[in-house]
């Protein structure tokens, strides 16, 4: 009987320990700012639904694919310095249910010839059992 009692106190610990839902999403957004300050643009977009319904924002407009946006990533920055350091601050993930969330904050890029910054809402969804971002709508403030 006391076997048995802690296996299932073993598995409600195990069960409460796992991840919560937020901290999976900034784990996301943690990986993509660590690759685009490494300027590995690959593994910056395992952050984004890799989907052809994949919505985003580029120069004002609504765009759509995940190849599109590597597209635009790519002819905008050619190289490590030109990517410079990028920095997200998370303001707040706003869980819609358990499968999908709002996440807004701010982003800012370090570099020797500028300082862009600005905001973003992105909304995050779990697909096959990963978070990845399937709306991202930033937009740049003065910098």
């Amino acid at each position: 009987m006391i076997k048995k009692f802690m296996f299932l106190w073993l598995f409600l610990i195990s069960f409460m320990a796992s991840a919560v839902p937020t901290d999976d999403i900034l784990a996301v957004l943690e990986k993509q700012e660590a690759a685009w300050n490494k300027g590995d643009i690959a593994s910056y977009m395992q952050g984004y639904w890799h989907n052809d319904k994949l919505r985003f924002v580029s120069e004002g407009e609504f765009q759509f694919g995940w190849q599109n946006m590597l597209n635009a990533y790519q002819g905008n920055s050619v190289d490590k310095s030109a990517l410079g350091q990028l920095s997200f601050i998370v303001d707040e993930i706003k869980m819609l249910n358990n499968d999908a969330a709002v996440v807004t904050g701010n982003w800012s890029i370090i570099r020797s010839k500028d300082n862009p910054k600005g905001v973003f809402t992105l909304l995050m969804e779990r697909k096959n059992d990963l978070w990845v971002i399937t709306q991202d709508h930033s937009s740049s403030g003065k910098g």
